[in-house]
């Protein structure tokens, strides 16, 4: 595995407000949405990185 494109780092920077959002409690919504959203994110920057790894594996 290569480096990390921007746009993965960009949704695990995303990942990670929406995880401290769920630990502080700062928000309206409640832990459930805020820590889907975590792993939603968290997964679609894997899914980008792996895909951008092997567009890039010529």
């Amino acid at each position: 595995m290569k480096r990390i494109p921007v746009g993965s780092i960009i949704l695990f920077i995303a990942a990670l407000l929406w995880a401290f959002l769920s630990f502080t409690g700062i928000g309206n919504w409640s832990t459930r949405v805020y820590m889907s959203l975590f792993f939603l994110f968290l997964i679609i920057g894997v899914i980008n990185w792996r895909m951008t790894d092997r567009a890039n594996s010529d």
